[in-house]
């Protein structure tokens, strides 16, 4: 048996795949751990306990699930992007990493944007390198290379420091996706050194062989190939078999997604996969939800029910859920716990619980929190509406049945969902298809997942929520003044005030 390792570092958790050539999985493990948040509105982990030292326990775990560690015979890797992970001469991290929900660079994001002449977000990278560069010199000066996290992971893995074009293109404005090469003078004009950016290579492209002492630690064989790997969407999108045209994906990952793909993904394998204008990118971006699954997780930690020995908390609070009519008796919830990123960007931002009852439970605030994100979703899917041809949900909130029947609710359009695709699956196959033991996309929604459940939209529900959605999108809209205002009132006042 020839095995593919797929391993994808997420925000909340790690997880991992061992799958044979034609897709069956022979093992799957995981890994929860929560991101640091050190300041408000900081999100920092640390890359060598969070990503490599948990990547290390998952990868174990699967090879002890096939006890033949040597039937592994290519690996890849997929992470939340785009981190800043900044390492010393030694390849060690300087710092902990800044990960892209992390608002603490907005002075260096608008000097960013004014000395490039770039139309950057908070999430870009490069503002975070320029806030490390004022505020902490002796970090910087240590500083040898940037990489994000599968970038880390792979070094580990192989010694080799690379990047792919997907990360490259959102770092920050410093790549050209036509030559596919580092903006070399853009990085000078804001003051930056090139020499901190990695080797840039395909997402498919091999880049190393694990080595001998990474072979020690994970039980991986030595000299195994390792592809440059990418952020998680594109594997993502793989692993749920959005391939075609028209295909819609839904994330409902710690963050949330949606995308639409607009050529076949084959076409764009090595990448980069995601452009500046429509006429350059394989995939649409439609939306981009910083708090999803982050928001249940906050939720069930702040307020935990008490659940009977043996009970599960997401089924007792989903069974609360769904014993809530559509729309929660009005209580309405804006998911933007670490601001907005679409449809319009605003960092100021913060989350809102609304419409609360004397007669409000914890059930009516769990089915809101759900439906905010179907809300936000359904911003950035009304126009492109027409160009879809089928949608897919997928990650670990799709898991629900409920979250799933009100997305396919909220957007008024059927959703298909296979508990079995996933990032890692993504990234397995993407291995696979660049060592030549897959030559089709097709394999991955005909063989590595077989059969779709579909569900469709309920009359009644849809009828609701055609009411509900114009008046979530006006609290969207007059929050953002009074936000604002609330950041200024913050800013100006004394530390300990």
């Amino acid at each position: 048996m020839q095995l593919i390792l797929g391993l994808d570092i997420g925000t909340q958790a790690v997880k991992g795949v061992l799958v044979t050539l034609d897709g069956k999985v022979a093992a799957r493990a995981g890994l929860e751990r929560p991101p640091m948040l050190p300041r408000p509105g900081w999100v920092e982990m640390d890359p060598e306990r969070d990503w490599w030292g948990s990547g290390l326990q998952v990868v174990r775990q699967l090879l002890a699930q096939v006890g033949a560690g040597d039937s592994v015979i290519a690996a890849g890797v997929s992470a939340l992007v785009p981190c800043l992970a900044l390492l010393d001469a030694q390849m060690q991290p300087v710092r902990p990493a800044i990960l892209y929900s992390d608002n603490r660079a907005i002075e260096e994001l608008d000097w960013v944007n004014r000395t490039g002449g770039l139309n950057l977000t908070a999430e870009a990278v490069v503002p975070k390198l320029v806030w490390i560069q004022r505020r902490e010199p002796g970090n910087f000066a240590r500083g040898r290379v940037l990489l994000s996290a599968h970038n880390y992971i792979v070094q580990r893995l192989t010694g080799a420091s690379a990047m792919d074009y997907d990360t490259a293109g959102i770092m920050g404005g410093i790549f050209d996706p036509k030559s596919k090469q580092w903006r070399t003078d853009l990085v000078e004009r804001l003051g930056l050194d090139p020499a901190l950016l990695p080797p840039l290579s395909p997402a498919t492209g091999v880049v190393g062989r694990v080595t001998e002492e990474a072979a020690r630690a994970t039980g991986l064989p030595a000299g195994i190939p390792v592809i440059a790997g990418s952020g998680d969407t594109f594997p993502t999108l793989v692993g749920c078999g959005a391939v075609d045209v028209g295909d819609a994906m839904i994330s409902f990952g710690t963050t949330g997604l949606l995308t639409v793909t607009l050529r076949p993904l084959v076409e764009s394998a090595a990448g980069p996969h995601f452009g500046a204008s429509e006429a350059d990118a394989a995939v649409l971006w439609g939306a981009n939800v910083l708090s999803v699954g982050r928001l249940i997780r906050w939720y069930l930690d702040q307020f935990p029910p008490a659940v009977p020995s043996g009970g599960n908390l997401y089924e007792l609070m989903e069974q609360a859920a769904a014993a809530i009519p559509p729309g929660a008796d009005g209580t309405l919830v804006l998911p933007h716990w670490l601001g907005r990123r679409t449809p319009l960007p605003d960092h100021n931002l913060r989350g809102s619980i609304l419409g609360v009852l004397p007669s409000t439970t914890p059930g009516h605030v769990y089915r809101a929190l759900m439906e905010a994100f179907a809300y936000n979703i359904r911003q950035g899917f009304d126009p492109v509406r027409e160009r879809v041809r089928r949608v897919v949900l997928t990650a670990g909130g799709a898991r629900s049945g409920l979250w799933r029947q009100i997305m396919a609710d909220v957007l008024d359009h059927p959703v298909e969902y296979n508990p079995g695709g996933s990032g890692a699956l993504g990234i397995a196959f993407l291995a696979a298809y660049a060592l030549g033991h897959v030559t089709a996309f097709s394999d991955i929604r005909q063989r590595w997942l077989a059969g779709m459940e579909r569900i469709d939209p309920r009359a009644e529900a849809v009828a609701v929520y055609q009411r509900l959605y114009p008046v979530y999108c006006q609290f969207d809209d007059v929050v953002a003044a009074p936000y604002a205002s609330l950041a200024a009132a913050l800013a100006a006042t004394p530390a300990g005030e």
